[in-house]
């Protein structure tokens, strides 16, 4: 993909979320110079870009300690969308309170469900009662709107700023290397370096239900010179006991060499799909947010 077409002045980004979510910020930083767009889910992020309300959608993937985040992984599986870039972030959670709280007066704290399994260890030790919400800088919004001493949220430093909080403990989060990976989608995928080996491609697959089928598809993998990165499986959505699979592999799946794969996968897999394709500095901008 043009670089000049993905950090231009003119995209429409979308993302989850409202200011201060740690998506927001990862998108101000891939696209600095771009109007970003909040939506409310992770659906109707991922749409837009479908749909042509925004050029790119960026959803976090997966977190270090909490692991994948399940709802992106199944609109990459039904969607039609490829992965553009990845990018990686380490993560800082920050317990904020409302002006004049301190941390013995909490016994409620909200925040995303992925900020609380990676804060479990704190909440736990502080005896909390966590709640769900629909994502960290929401919570923070209404913990600053619900003006109470017993209630804090997880969230990120920045959200505390914005809705006008105190930081009550910072880097709460159970490890140093609370790190989250952001996927940037689009309509179209890296073409280029075609049959280069330091190529990253993302492939998606569902086997069939017959002894052995996932062990075939994996060996076919490495058969055609695809070294496996890694491999996550995920239960398709109303049919019980079937799984859909995700796999990084060093490679060009576009290449000749890609297209043999995916033709000999088609003959043992339900469904094949390639979800996308980057460089070898696919996670070059890192940093914390």
């Amino acid at each position: 993909m043009n670089s000049d077409i993905l950090f231009g002045m003119k995209n429409k980004i979308a993302y989850c979320g409202i200011e201060g979510a740690f998506a927001n910020i990862a998108a101000k930083k891939i696209f600095p110079l771009d109007q970003l767009i909040s939506y409310p889910t992770f659906t109707s992020a991922y749409k837009a870009v479908e749909n042509g309300e925004c050029d790119f959608a960026v959803l976090p993937m997966e977190n270090s300690f909490a692991g994948d985040v399940s709802q992106v992984f199944d609109l990459m599986f039904t969607g039609t969308l490829f992965i553009s870039q990845i990018f990686k972030f380490k993560i800082a959670q920050t317990l904020l309170g409302i002006k004049g709280a301190k941390i013995d007066d909490i016994k409620t704290v909200y925040s995303h469900q992925q900020a609380i399994d990676q804060c479990c260890e704190f909440i736990q030790k502080n005896g909390f009662v966590p709640l769900p919400a629909v994502n960290t800088a929401v919570a923070a919004k209404e913990v600053a709107q619900k003006n109470d001493k017993t209630i804090a949220a997880i969230a990120s430093e920045e959200a505390g700023i914005l809705y006008g909080l105190e930081i009550l403990a910072k880097n709460i989060n159970q490890t140093s290397q609370n790190t989250t990976r952001f996927a940037v989608f689009s309509k179209q995928t890296q073409t280029d370096f075609l049959e280069d080996d330091k190529v990253v491609s993302y492939l998606m697959f569902a086997v069939k239900n017959v002894p052995g089928a996932l062990s075939a598809a994996i060996k076919i993998i490495s058969k055609k010179g695809f070294n496996l990165i890694s491999l996550h499986s995920h239960p398709i959505k109303d049919v019980a006991w079937e799984y859909y699979f995700y796999a990084e592999v060093e490679g060009s799946l576009f290449g000749k060499k890609g297209q043999k794969l995916i033709e000999k996968l088609k003959k043992g897999c339900s469904l094949v799909k390639i979800a996308g394709q980057t460089s070898e500095k696919q996670e070059e901008k890192q940093g914390g947010v």
